[in-house]
This record gives structure tokens, sequence and C-alpha cells, in this order.
């Protein structure tokens, strides 16, 4: 069967009806299914492959799952995210492509781009599954979706990301170009371990975020001003906690219609620029960071990486650590959320914890669990605060966490 040539033909369903012929095996499978009621618009559609008339349409408009908007059951970041696509006044909505059809047609078809000596694409559907120009998604006309981006630009919005250090997972999206997230805690308080071989510490965590461009940040990560309370032969300490050098990138946007995660990469390295009771060595990290819109309105946010680690040796070890986040509005600019992480924080908030004391060379296993909130407050502030507790002995026993974001 040759794949489908244009973007009609796919939306006709030739390609589900060379896929699933004869009729009896697409009606037995719709059945088992989704009942005899919900057979009616795929029977209708390979009626009209076969050349036959479709039964009457009932008129109602049957649901597009090609195409998500503001009103749909999509996660809140998502929901923003959508609504920044558009021109005021207009409804913002995403039109994701089929998977199947030829790119090239695509283009063509959508935003009347294309060339007679056009070179065909390689993985064709992997080019329709991915895409990471939600503008594009948003509008068929190139010039009004070039315009409705700047146009995002020169309109500060903490929505569209939320600030970061809110939860432990960081989130794929990055800020718009030229623009600036001051996040900070200062209230960040972490007890002592109940194996007694972590301290009690303070600190007020900062993360100043540039958007370099649309899809990369630059970021500056510090626990700041920090006290650490006595722990056997070390003796309680205070000054300032090493600066941590970041980027993020932004990969591709969510796609609803075939269940695809938004993406995106950080890497960062901790520096020894900070006082030396803080300094734990040039440890570096990286993480792939997803965000998953899921039903009721749900979000959840994950990230997978390793983190380095300086051990009681003076060697750098390296852990896999795992962060989440499930999140969901309650009321309109006030969101609640469920978090945790295993190892480390997508942020060094904890190296210093896991690097002091250990027992032999080894370093020990962190696993934190605990639930907060997000207020947004307008468009240039929000307010953020969770509550933790460390389900492992070498984790701190609580971890109470306060702060806010501006955006410039």
């Amino acid at each position: 069967m040759s794949e489908p040539t244009s973007v009609s033909e796919v939306r006709g369903g030739r390609g589900l009806a060379g896929v699933l012929r004869p009729a009896a095996w697409v009606w037995l499978v719709c059945t088992l299914l989704s009942g005899l009621d919900g057979c009616a618009a795929l029977d209708s559609s390979v009626r009209t492959v076969r050349g036959q008339d479709p039964e009457p349409s009932s008129g109602v408009p049957a649901a597009d799952s090609s195409t998500v908007t503001a009103d749909d059951d999509i996660s809140p970041a998502l929901r923003n995210r959508l609504i920044d696509t558009a021109a005021p006044g207009e409804e913002p909505k995403y039109e994701y492509p089929d998977a199947h059809i030829d790119p090239i047609d695509y283009y063509r078809e959508r935003y009347g781009v294309s060339r007679p000596d056009a070179d065909r694409f390689v993985l064709p559907s992997l080019v329709n599954l991915i895409f990471e120009d939600r503008w594009l998604l948003d509008d068929e006309d190139p010039h009004r979706a070039l315009d409705n981006e700047i146009r995002h630009r020169l309109k500060i919005n903490i929505r569209d990301p939320d600030p970061d250090t809110a939860n432990f997972p960081n989130s794929p999206y990055t800020i718009p170009k030229g623009r600036v997230y001051i996040e900070n805690s200062p209230l960040g308080l972490y007890s002592k371990s109940r194996s007694g071989l972590q301290p009690g510490i303070y600190q007020w965590e900062a993360l100043l975020r540039y958007g370099l461009t649309d899809n990369l940040e630059l970021r500056i990560f510090s626990n700041g001003l920090s006290y650490q309370s006595a722990l056997g032969a070390h003796p309680a300490a205070f000054g300032y906690s090493p600066l941590a050098f970041d980027f993020k990138a932004n990969f591709w946007e969510e796609n609803t219609r075939y269940h695809l995660p938004a993406m995106g990469l950080e890497v960062y390295l901790q520096t020894e620029l900070g006082s030396t009771p803080f300094n734990n060595g040039t440890q570096p990290s990286i993480n792939v960071l997803f965000e998953k819109s899921l039903p009721y309105e749900i979000g959840l946010e994950y990230n997978v990486g390793v983190t380095g680690v300086e051990n009681n040796a003076n060697q750098i070890a390296y852990q896999l650590s795992f962060q989440w986040a499930f999140e969901r509005e309650v009321v309109e600019d006030f969101k609640v959320f469920f978090h945790g992480f295993y190892n480390a924080s997508a942020l060094p908030r904890l190296l210093q914890f896991q690097g002091v004391g250990t027992v032999g060379n080894s370093v020990p296993q962190v696993t934190v669990l605990g639930g907060g909130g997000l207020w947004t407050v307008n468009d240039r502030l929000a307010v953020f605060g969770s509550y933790n507790f460390g389900i492992t002995v070498a984790a701190p026993q609580t971890i109470a966490l306060m702060g806010f974001a501006v955006a410039l």
C-alpha cells in the first residue's frame, strides 16, 4: 500500500481503510472497543474511501483528535502555552499533523510553502510527530505565526512557563527570548536525617534565568546564604553556597494527538565558587525533561538524569536521579502539586548533604516526597511553597520551602 499523498486523503480515511480492511473486521474491532454507537464515524470514513455515499450526518461535529484547544482536558502548563500562541480576540488551538502523511504535502496544504524540486524527508512520520514551533501549530499563515511569536516576546507572562523552583522537577519549556526570571526561596529549611549523617541546613536559594532564544535558556543557580549545623567533627558553618552554571533547551512541544510528551534537556556544572565549608568539588549533571497532559486536567512533569556527587574520598560518583510532580489548577491562577525526587532534585539543592560524613566511598540514597502550591499573583509575580518528607534514612526528615519568582 502506498503512503497517502495529501492531507485531504488522510482525513478522508484512505490510510485507515488500507490497514483495517475488510469492513467486517473494522466493524468487529470497533464494536469491541467502543460499542455499536461508536462505530458510525469510522464506518462513514470507510464508505467514503470505497466510493460509497456515507450515511447522513447527525449534525453533531465529531471530535477531532488532531486539534487541541484551551477548552480541552489538558494540563495547566499546556493550556497557558496554547493561549499565548494566538493574537488577542482569536481562539487559540493547536492542529497536529497526521503521522502518516507526506510532510511536503502538509507544508504545502497548511502553510502554502513548497517547491517543485523538494527532496523527500528521512523518517517522515517522525517529522510529523515532533513539532518544535508551537506558533505554526496554531496558525496556518506563517507570517501571522511569526507575528504571534514576536508578540509573545513583547508581553511578560510568568504563567508560560511557570517558575522551575516551585517544585522538584524542571519544566521542559523555556522562557521567551530576551526575558528574565528571578526565582528565590528565602525560606529553605532542611532538617537532620534519621541516619544522623546529614546536618540540618538553612539556605536561601536563587535561580536566574535568561532567554537566549525562545528555546534556549542561560541559568545561574545557587543555594545562596547557607547555615549548616554542627555534625560530629564538623563545626557549624555559615557562608555562601557555590554557583552552578546551567543551560536548558526545549526540543519539542507536547503532542496530545499521539500522547507524546514535551521534551527538553538541562545540563549544569556546579562549581567551587562559594564558601569553603559548602564547596564539594566541580560536579556535572544532565537531565532529560518531560511534561505530559493527563486526564482530569492534571499535568505530569518528570525528569530523568545523571548527577555527579563528590564523596568523602574526593571522588566524583555518578548517580541516577529522578524527579516528578503531578499538578492541577484548582482555581484560576492557583495550582497544587504532589512531587518528589530520588537521589537529587533537578537543581543541586542537596548535593552538600550527600558529600558529608558518608560511610566508605559510598553515597547514600535519598528519596523525598511532598506537596505544595503555586499562586500566580499577576503576569510578573508568582508565589510558591511546599512541605516535604524524607522517605529514606539518609534524606532530611523534613524539607520546607517557600519563595517567589519575578519576571522581567
